[in-house]
């Protein structure tokens, strides 16, 4: 009977010998494969740092190249508020005009007839406003704001740009107070313009450039764009928009910043 006791204690010894040695293969062979799973995480680990280490160069490269580009910017917005700037654009308009003179009017007539739907002088103004490069000057006694807020999409991307604006008015209170025109001057400071108030002024000249010019009757109105008959000259003759930039230069002069 004690023979049988300790054959049964001997096989259950070695039961649970066996039973631990699987289990001990089992955690062995758990941990290899712990091992190379951590080798693999640790191989991807790697690359990710490497390819973030190669991401942060590049976004330090871009902003550098941002910092230059946004430095060229501002230099290339002092440049075109030079004189020199509009002198040697004006030459480069010279020989372009030379050129195509053969192939190109180089005076446009144009009409209101709010009878008809015509706006040719506002249809062209426009037109003139987005083609801007560097200057634009409006001499207009007159300015209501809601015709100048029509222009503005073109006039704020102009501003962007660093173009030079300068806008001409009579800036009469009395004017103001009678509803004929109104105070722009702050919207006109905001887009980065120049406001000159020139007392008697009279003379309507819409100037892109120096290279084209609107001469007409028209103010910076709903009269003068859309309610009026109004009449006026589009012109790129050099010698015409010499003697328009001479007159523009003189009005400056006399007028109050």
């Amino acid at each position: 009977m004690i023979w049988l006791i300790f054959l049964a204690l001997a096989i259950f010894s070695v039961s649970i010998i066996q039973l631990q040695e699987g289990r001990s293969k089992r955690l062995q062979e758990n941990c290899r494969q712990l091992q190379k799973n951590l080798l693999l995480w640790q191989d991807k680990l790697r690359k990710k740092e490497s390819s973030i280490d190669q991401l942060q160069r590049g976004i330090a490269q871009l902003l550098k190249w941002k910092e230059r580009a946004f430095e060229l910017e501002e230099e290339l917005k002092r440049v075109k508020q030079t004189q020199d700037y509009a002198s040697a654009q004006r030459l480069h308009f010279l020989e372009d005009y030379i050129a195509k003179s053969q192939k190109k009017p180089n005076v446009l007539f144009l009409g209101t007839l709010p009878s008809q739907g015509r706006h040719a002088f506002e249809d062209e103004l426009r037109r003139m406003l987005e083609d801007a490069g560097f200057e634009i000057v409006i001499v207009s006694p007159w300015i209501k704001r809601q015709t100048w807020n029509r222009m503005k999409g073109p006039l704020r991307k102009f501003s962007r740009r660093g173009g030079k604006l300068r806008v001409f008015m009579r800036g009469s209170e009395s004017d103001y107070s009678l509803g004929l025109s109104d105070n722009l001057q702050e919207e006109i400071s905001d887009l980065g313009g120049e406001t000159i108030l020139v007392a008697r002024l009279h003379a309507k000249i819409y100037m892109i450039d120096r290279k084209e010019a609107i001469v007409t009757s028209s103010n910076l109105t709903k009269g003068g764009t859309e309610s009026n008959y109004e009449v006026g000259i589009w012109v790129n003759d050099p010698v015409a928009l010499k003697e328009i930039s001479e007159f523009v230069d003189d009005i400056y002069r006399i007028g109050a910043r």
